[in-house]
């Protein structure tokens, strides 16, 4: 009977190292200001760059100010990380970061082929979404009730030609980011937000300043269906898509950024932006974050970011603007709408999908793939929509909301 006994048991033991197994070899992603993918079981990161202790110290009094309630910045203790933002040369390789607060860290230089007032009348304009703008990496965001950039409607690009002295701006948002490429996950949490516009060198200099509340909801089972067209499917059930770990609860546990835009100073119609981000997330308490994939994150937001930025065909930003503001104005009925269209279309896609078809049919068929949306999640739907035809990707409503 001992013997029995101990066998079940051993049996039992070695399932639940069968499971852990298959657990640390899979990928966890998410997003805030761009999503990561994460893994365990991977090759050693390349080595870390040091940054320099006045650039480092910088990035401390940024998180630091952005804790407080301070009203006027001290532009000297962060010269040093714009410089060093400034004098970086081009390139498409991952800058590893060292560690902060248990987090992994990894930065990304990007050129973005249009002036910094262009990027502040979309990225820092309170009455077009972040949603909108970063299509590939964010379902849904707002600004928090209270938040001084949205009370004081601030306009950032109004005040260039006069920040000889720092403005700043603060506030609090959630986001939802879009499901990663290989686990599927999707989640919401809330920001702590700093904004500051600042001259250096006789240049404009913006700086964006982010870190995580708490920690975020459990992650939700979704799917990139298609990152070029920005097409993406949410389940609404918690756990991952794939991976092995679609019974697990993963968390994002903390996220910090600091994005650096500088006017370049060869070119000054063209902006550097350089953005530092660190990531701690997994699962019971895990943080299973790699440099490498918060890298691969940020490229797949800085492609779509740039796409936007550079076109010709994204609509003018008070035109943009007003057209938030009718779709955020329609009836529920007329949301409706739309949305049984869009649940249509995206029902034909999700049917001829490999994953979807076999996975999530109970979630689209019969029109239903939206019932259980929010109607903040509704009109982030129509907002895209309305981004996606602008810029000539696949429109999934067809009807005069998402016209120019």
């Amino acid at each position: 009977m001992k013997f029995f006994m101990s066998l079940n048991i051993f049996r039992a033991l070695s399932r639940v190292l069968v499971l852990i197994a298959a657990v640390m070899v899979p990928l966890l992603s998410m997003a805030a200001d761009g999503e990561c993918s994460t893994a365990l079981g991977e090759k050693q990161d390349k080595q870390k760059v040091t940054l320099p202790d006045q650039v480092d110290a910088g990035i401390n009094y940024l998180f630091d100010f952005l804790a407080g309630n301070g009203e006027s910045i001290d532009a000297s203790k962060i010269t040093a990380l714009i410089k060093y933002v400034d004098d970086s040369p081009a390139t498409d390789a991952i800058i590893n970061l060292p560690k902060r607060e248990s987090s992994n860290g990894a930065a990304m230089r990007m050129q973005v082929h249009a002036g910094l007032k262009r990027i502040l009348e979309y990225t820092y304009n309170p009455d077009i979404p972040n949603y909108a703008i970063y299509p590939s990496v964010i379902r849904v965001s707002g600004w928090l009730p209270g938040s001084q950039f949205v009370t004081e409607k601030a306009q950032p690009w109004m005040s260039l030609d006069d920040c000889g002295t720092p403005k700043v701006w603060r506030g609090k948002e959630f986001e939802v980011n879009t499901p990663d490429s290989f686990g599927g996950g999707y989640y919401r949490y809330d920001l702590n937000r700093l904004l500051v516009l600042l001259n250096y060198e006789g240049r404009n200099v913006f700086l964006s300043v982010s870190k995580q509340l708490d920690k975020s909801s459990v992650g939700m089972k979704g799917l990139v269906v298609d990152d070029n067209q920005w097409n993406y499917f949410y389940s609404g059930i918690p756990g991952l898509t794939s991976g092995g770990m679609g019974w697990m609860d993963t968390f994002m546990y903390d996220s910090m950024s600091v994005n650096v835009y500088v006017q370049d100073k060869h070119d000054p119609a063209q902006t550097v932006s350089y953005l530092f981000k660190w990531l701690r997330a997994g699962w019971a308490g895990l943080n299973v974050v790699r440099p490498k994939h918060i890298f691969e994150g940020s490229q797949r937001f800085g492609r779509a970011f740039n796409v936007l930025m550079e076109s010709k065909d994204l609509p003018a930003p008070d035109v943009f603007a007003e057209k938030v503001r009718e779709i955020e104005s329609l009836s529920d009925q007329d949301i409706d709408h739309y949305i049984s269209e869009y649940s249509k279309q995206v029902e034909n896609i999700a049917a001829a999908h490999p994953v979807l078809s076999d996975k999530f049919p109970e979630v689209y068929e019969n029109g239903k793939y939206a019932d259980k949306f929010t109607r903040e999640e509704r009109i982030g739907v129509l907002v895209k929509e309305y981004v996606k035809q602008s810029m000539g990707k696949q429109c999934l409503i067809f009807d005069k909301v998402v016209s120019n």
